[in-house]
């Protein structure tokens, strides 16, 4: 792969200097001449730079959502209310075609939250009130009458199993996509935990209860119990976080359990006080925990012991060996193990994988414009290869299975191809 490395900053407006003027500072003209070459350089090197984007008309309050090689455009209805009924068209396209698969009406109060489509029905997520409750409804895709409502949260579907799996008051709980009809429940503890794991592949692998002293795990596609112990007393008041295969226990002042899932064979125990942090599912080769504000612990998943801790990073995630780390908006690339920063890409943002090439799409906001240059990030070397240039963007950028997504600014819909 050829990378070609671009300075995107502002280059002076003039670059010659009028008679009488003081003298010309060579150093600096001969910086901005440079970004300028490099400028041309990129630009001649990618033909593809002005490629037109395929836009959706959109208006202010639409939303879309990106889900693999799915995206939905959601009509707003109107102003927000929890109790007003409006039918929103919910439109989803293929990718990367942009070919419409359906247009489904569905009126519904309130704000959607989250849209899947499968097995020919369209599933919709949304806000009944402002302290935060759900409701979860289904269409048929393309229109239709009511197939089922449930007073749940929409968690996942699993278009395999024929399932939507919801969580409510009671508990987690999965329903047939056509009918609503339950299939399995899992109770959730009147005091304890309930939680879902494993969603690498967005639907969890399992779910998990902690009540009384008793730990258990279900099998999240078949509700079928896996397996059940008994942890120490001093556990009673601690909460439960899954990471990846793993689950930690609050051990109170004595720090965190590490328990293997789904089988629930106790690993280790850390003295490391997490209780003010927050943990991420899934960071490859280690665990990350987060402060409230800033700061994050990492963990070494073998044994728990701590790896090393910083008061900078607000967030970070797996890639291949590394992690990516952000402090306000800047991107860097960290060794998980030491924490050592390897580089940054300067005022490039991490947009999303890009696949499995070990490589992650990238965007580049130009200031005072509404112009975003694109690319592919390495972070083996901190190196950019630009793609293109997006114009009239407004923001809301996001990529999937090979586009690039943004608002623009009369807030139509703009899909760009990436490869």
């Amino acid at each position: 792969m050829s990378h070609t490395m671009i300075d995107l900053g502002e280059v002076p407006e003039h670059l010659a200097t009028p008679v009488g003027r003081p003298p010309v500072p060579y150093r600096a003209l001969l910086g901005a001449l440079s970004i300028v070459m490099l400028a041309l350089l990129a630009a001649a090197a990618h033909p593809a730079a002005r490629q037109e984007p395929t836009v959706i008309p959109a208006r202010l309050g639409d939303t879309f959502t990106l889900d693999g090689d799915l995206m939905y455009v959601i009509g707003t209805g109107g102003v927000d209310s929890f109790d007003e009924v409006r039918d929103r068209v919910i439109t989803t396209y293929r990718l990367p075609s942009v070919r419409v698969v359906s247009r489904t009406t569905v009126p519904v109060p309130g704000t959607v939250v989250n849209v899947k489509q499968a097995g020919g029905v369209v599933i919709v997520g949304y806000q009944l009130d402002a302290s935060g409750g759900q409701a979860t409804v289904a269409y048929p895709a393309g229109g239709g009458p009511l197939l089922w409502k449930q007073t749940a949260r929409f968690v996942a579907v699993s278009p395999a199993d024929g399932i939507a799996l919801l969580s409510g008051d009671n508990g987690d709980f999965a329903v047939d996509l056509a009918t609503g009809r339950e299939r399995w429940r899992v109770g959730r503890p009147t005091q304890g935990f309930l939680a879902e794991s494993g969603a690498g592949d967005g639907y969890p692998d399992w779910l998990v209860s902690f009540s009384d002293a008793r730990l258990q795990t279900w099998d999240a596609h078949t509700g079928r119990q896996i397996a059940a112990t008994t942890v120490p007393s001093d556990h009673l008041d601690g909460m439960i976080w899954p990471v990846s295969s793993l689950l930690l226990i609050n051990a109170g002042a004595r720090g965190f359990d590490g328990y293997r899932l789904p089988e629930l064979r106790r690993l280790w125990h850390t003295p490391v006080d997490l209780t003010q942090s927050w943990m991420q599912t899934d960071c490859g080769t280690v665990i990350c925990t987060f402060r409230q504000q800033r700061g994050m612990s990492v963990l070494d998943p073998a044994d728990g012991h701590l790896l090393w801790d910083s008061g900078q990073w607000a967030y970070a995630e797996p890639l291949g060996p590394y992690l990516l780390a952000t402090a306000d908006s800047a991107l860097s690339v960290l060794d998980p193990q030491s924490g050592r920063v390897l580089g940054d890409f300067g005022a490039w943002q991490g947009l999303g994988l890009a696949g499995d090439t070990g490589l992650i799409w990238g965007q580049r906001a130009v200031p005072g414009t509404y112009q975003v240059f694109y690319g592919l990030l390495d972070p083996a070397d901190r190196s950019i290869e630009v793609l293109g240039r997006a114009d009239r963007v407004s923001g809301g950028c996001a990529t999937s299975d090979g586009v690039m997504v943004c608002r623009l600014v009369d807030a139509s819909v703009a899909v760009w191809r990436l490869r």
